[in-house]
């Protein structure tokens, strides 16, 4: 290892570089590459693949799966240290209603946030996460064309499948263990500030099982059994959609913020005391206010005076959330139809010690025992299991300290609501693992999701993003 890794030279040239920058990253947005869909994947990987070549990448492959392809590369760095870095290239469909400007036309806009006025990049996936993969292999770029080589060695891998629950990640994983061994850690780049410049740690996720739910008339031996008929026959005819809400009611009450399925949270795992500590002190530095304003909701669940209990629930508890739900017509206008089935799509966050099988088998009894025997399941997409990492662990705390550098107000959270398949890592590598960074991006999954390109003072720009992930790596490469 060098005794100091030249970052101002680094910074000079992601300075000079920027306007580049921003075009590398408006290209990569505007491929498409929706999984679920699979709309642009092949072309998509294709172009992840250039641009770490362009980045100075002494190894890069395309690899075929049994799904979408994994893009992976190699950086050999100043240190002999070597840190795996994890990316997503899919994105969700973006052909919902809502968008102010078309979802792939990477559109840069004036906008207005708690922290001031910004410029902020909109498109579909922006946020999640190609506008952070983006900037790592722009970062990983000026490392190259400036010093010569990044601070650590770098391993790169970016899947087409997370949306989908990462089907192919683990056999991957599993095939490539040896050269994926040499890493030391993983992380997740990320944008994490909030819309007032504070920063979110996580050091864990919620799993994620995504099924449905499908009421038929042939499977019920009631009501229409193969085809829609006229909405006149209800009056002598049973309607398996009213059988499926009738079914999803027995599940939960009060709004569906309290599950009735039998065990359905017994598994959970409480926080340990230093968990309780660390969500304490995070809620004395929540503000309420900025959630509520990023989401575009008037209210919590819980009472907003009470933030302890309040980040507990984000973090701690399960959920059964209904996705979508459809049956008959749900076009314009009107159609008086009867259908002869109805469908939802939900999905449960699985917390520390919940397993996948066991809540699809609580599922299961539930329906049976209520008499809907009849009621359909079906898996869609891989499920994400839970992860968890120390506090304590050198990435994590190379992860503080660059925050710290950079003037973040940071608030250590033990889990975060969302889901990642940092399990895949942890279980078959053992790696240790962080996520974020500086920047904010929002509305992941939503209308008009952007990332910030052009900050201020509490809000970290395009550039400023690249210069922290050099400068993460510099300080895990440094550590001990």
């Amino acid at each position: 290892m060098s005794p100091k890794y030249d970052l101002g030279k680094v910074n000079d040239r992601i300075d000079r570089d920027i306007k580049k920058h921003v075009q590398n990253t408006r290209k990569l947005l505007m491929q498409p590459s929706s999984s679920q869909e699979h709309i642009g994947i092949e072309d998509c990987a294709e172009l992840v693949a250039d641009m770490y070549k362009r980045a100075g990448c002494e190894k890069v492959e395309v690899a075929k799966t049994k799904g979408n392809p994994i893009v992976y590369g190699e950086c050999k760095g100043d240190s002999d240290k070597t840190l795996l870095v994890y990316f997503m290239y899919d994105t969700m469909p973006y052909n919902e209603p809502g968008w102010d400007t078309p979802p792939l036309a990477a559109k840069i806009v004036d906008k207005k946030l708690i922290a001031g006025k910004v410029k902020a990049l909109v498109n579909r996936g922006a946020a999640n996460t190609k506008g952070p993969l983006a900037a790592f292999v722009n970062s990983l770029e000026a490392c190259n064309k400036s010093v010569g080589r990044p601070p650590i060695n770098v391993i790169l891998l970016a899947e087409g499948e997370e949306e989908l629950g990462s089907p192919s990640l683990p056999a991957y994983v599993k095939k490539e263990k040896k050269k994926l061994s040499k890493a030391d850690a993983l992380w997740f780049p990320f944008m994490a500030q909030d819309s007032d410049g504070a920063v979110s740690l996580n050091l864990g996720v919620k799993g994620c099982f995504y099924f449905e739910l499908e009421c038929s008339g042939k499977a019920w031996g009631r009501g229409p059994e193969n085809f829609m008929i006229h909405s006149c026959n209800k009056a002598w005819i049973d309607s398996p959609v009213w059988r499926l809400v009738e079914a999803l009611g027995t599940m939960v009450e009060d709004n569906g913020n309290k599950v009735l399925i039998e065990g359905f949270y017994d598994d959970i795992e409480k926080p340990t005391k230093d968990e309780e500590k660390l969500l304490a002190k995070a809620a004395g530095e929540f503000d309420p206010e900025v959630a509520k304003k990023e989401a575009g909701i008037s209210r919590f669940t819980l009472p907003e005076s009470d933030k302890v209990s309040l980040l507990r629930r984000l973090t701690y508890e399960s959920t059964l959330n209904i996705d979508g739900i459809w049956a008959g017509w749900t076009e314009k206008g009107s159609k008086t139809v009867l259908p002869h089935k109805a469908t939802c799509k939900i999905d449960i966050r699985l917390v520390p010690r919940q397993d996948k099988e066991r809540m699809k088998a609580l599922v299961r009894k539930h329906l049976d025992k209520h008499g809907y025997k009849d009621i359909k399941i079906t898996e869609i997409d891989s499920t994400i299991e839970w992860s968890k990492c120390d506090l304590k662990e050198p990435v994590v705390q190379a992860m503080i300290r660059s925050l710290d550098h950079f003037g973040c107000k940071t608030s250590i959270w033990p889990l975060d609501p969302s889901s990642v398949p940092y399990y895949i890592f942890q279980r078959t590598l053992s790696l240790p693992f962080t996520m974020g960074g500086v920047g904010h991006s929002a509305l992941s999954h939503s209308p008009n999701e952007y990332i910030v390109v052009e900050g201020n003072e509490k809000i970290a720009g395009l550039a400023d993003v690249e210069k922290f992930c050099v400068y993460f790596m510099n300080e895990f490469g440094q550590g001990d």
